[in-house]
């Protein structure tokens, strides 16, 4: 994680779900943006492994001499992220996906003019995308990838749940083998609920031996 980069989750179980949680507390009054600048998405999508250093570095030096585009960029990220948070969300619940959403998601899908190539890197192969340096497909192609991947297994669709947090509104991939999984991480949300149930069971006894 660069300096300034803020801190990211990684509890989804794939990419498209990874992005749609860059929002802290995303069913509160007051949800935490993660992406509130154009460095912030690079930083992520370095995190994400989607960008290497050099890649990063040459994005936001691009950035810093057209700013209009990395705020472009920003506005058309986000939106798009909130379209699979939509999406997902409404799916983890046994809902139709909204028609909307699904046509934002094409449509990103759609202007994806990029193609990947096998290079050698550091004596280890790799799959590279060529492309346009600053633009939506480089950033975000893999993510709309993984969220056409994810829509189109039904299989993967029927292990799609939203954190039992109250305000949380992470989403993730429950894999565990009786789909028992609740919270986004058992050290956040679930540590949360463990402590609150506590609190109410001890209040419960003190009242009943008072």
């Amino acid at each position: 994680m660069e300096n300034g980069d803020p801190a990211f989750g990684w509890v989804g179980g794939a990419l498209c779900l990874d992005f749609a949680n860059t929002v802290g507390n995303h069913r509160s009054r007051d949800p935490r943006e993660k992406l509130r600048s154009f460095e912030h998405l690079v930083g992520w999508c370095r995190q994400a492994n989607i960008l290497n250093k050099e890649e990063s570095k040459e994005m936001l030096h691009r950035n810093a001499t057209v700013p209009a585009q990395g705020e472009r960029l920003l506005h058309m990220a986000v939106d798009f992220r909130e379209a699979l948070f939509r999406t997902f969300s409404e799916i983890s619940q046994q809902h139709q996906a909204p028609k909307c959403d699904l046509e934002i998601i094409n449509d990103f899908l759609a202007r994806m003019p990029i193609t990947l190539q096998i290079e050698s890197r550091n004596q280890s192969l790799v799959c590279a995308m060529t492309g346009s340096v600053l633009d939506e497909a480089r950033l975000l192609g893999p993510v709309a990838w993984s969220a056409a991947e994810v829509l189109g297994a039904p299989e993967k669709l029927s292990r799609i749940r939203e954190c039992a947090g109250p305000d949380c509104g992470w989403l993730f991939l429950d894999l565990t083998k009786n789909h028992s999984r609740r919270w986004c991480d058992m050290d956040d949300c679930g540590s949360r609920a463990k402590a609150k149930r506590y609190y109410r069971r001890k209040c419960g006894k003190e009242s009943q031996s008072g």
